[in-house]
């Protein structure tokens, strides 16, 4: 639980007020039940006789989980354990899925090549060729079984067939990969519901606290900045993987000292990816620094100050408001918390 903490930032002579949210505040707040096409996504296919063992070595994730049926999160790290691209992992018709964002796709393709070899696996794009589609709220639920789909609860629980995969996201949340077909005939039911509200998915996944990693923000965090540790999305059991010795010594020494936070934000404009908010003591508010010009070399371990938050990711729920996620130097409380939960 977090208590409520109003800071008042500026971005060019402009206000933004962000509140941090406890858990009361966040789950009192519904949205409506709806839907959206995630067709303008990248999307990564990986198949061949070694595409899950190459995997392995390469994402923070136990893609042998992934193959038994899970749908998680997964990141690609460099050497030094910093977030290059964030996937959402599927196994379907035997082979491998890597949802991300679009502007990343192309980057994160070249860098999974670099490390093929001579690795008996395939990497292509599949964001032409394959369909995606977020549902979320308890009324769609008549639509799945009007299409004859049995609906996972559980996060990262699947069920699929030979034309979708259905995954749960989070509470009353869901992502569908499914052939083109079988999408055009599902979004027709969806539409008689609603209209397609990308931007309202958008809020959903900040609402529930799951991170995305931007071309702006790529190579600015560890995995556990992120929670992805506490969202299924790394692996301290499997083997090496690239930048893995970092990532698994923040974890074990418990340098984590910045996490990813839930804010709601009231301002003009929605704060951007990697932007940084810094509270300027002589105003009052805050400065707001150019994320083309951010400093990305702070070890696992480096501190911030508590008054910054780096923007993950922010959503405009409607007009001069709307939901942030952003990293954060943690209190000395929640520090301590954090490490004897650990334990």
């Amino acid at each position: 639980m977090t208590t409520n903490n109003t800071t008042t930032y500026s971005e060019n002579s402009r206000d933004i007020q962000v509140l941090e949210l406890d858990e009361t505040q966040i789950s009192n707040v519904q949205m409506a039940s709806g839907w959206a096409e995630l067709d303008g996504r990248g999307l990564i296919r990986v198949s061949g006789d070694e595409a899950e063992s190459f995997l392995q070595g390469q994402l923070t994730q136990d893609l042998a989980l992934v193959k038994k049926g899970q749908a998680l999160l997964a990141a690609h790290c460099t050497p030094k354990g910093k977030v290059l691209s964030l996937f959402r992992c599927s196994f379907w018709n035997q082979q491998f899925y890597l949802d991300l964002t679009d502007e990343l796709e192309a980057s994160a393709l070249k860098r999974l090549t670099m490390y093929k070899l001579r690795a008996k696996v395939q990497l292509e794009s599949a964001s032409e060729s394959v369909s995606r589609t977020a549902i979320w709220g308890e009324d769609m639920r008549a639509v799945f079984a009007h299409a004859g789909l049995q609906i996972p609860d559980k996060p990262g629980e699947t069920v699929q067939s030979s034309q979708a995969l259905l995954a749960c996201v989070s509470h009353q949340c869901w992502y569908l990969l499914s052939t083109p077909e079988f999408a055009e005939n599902f979004r027709s039911q969806l539409a008689l519901h609603s209209t397609s509200d990308p931007q309202a998915w958008v809020i959903e996944n900040i609402k529930a606290g799951i991170p995305e990693v931007f071309a702006l923000t790529s190579d600015t965090w560890i995995p556990q900045m992120l929670n992805l540790d506490h969202l299924q999305g790394v692996s301290f059991k499997k083997g090496c993987y690239t930048g893995q010795e970092i990532v698994a010594r923040a974890h074990f020494l418990g340098r984590v000292k910045r996490r990813m936070r839930l804010f709601s934000y009231q301002g003009e404009t929605p704060p951007i990816p990697g932007q940084k908010l810094t509270l300027n003591s002589a105003r009052g508010a805050a400065a707001s620094g150019n994320p083309n010009s951010m400093q990305t070399e702070n070890k696992e371990g480096d501190e911030e100050s508590s008054d910054t938050l780096h923007v993950v990711w922010a959503g405009e729920s409607q007009p001069g408001q709307g939901w942030v996620l952003a990293v954060t130097q943690l209190s000395p409380i929640i520090q301590t918390e954090t490490t004897e939960n650990k334990k």
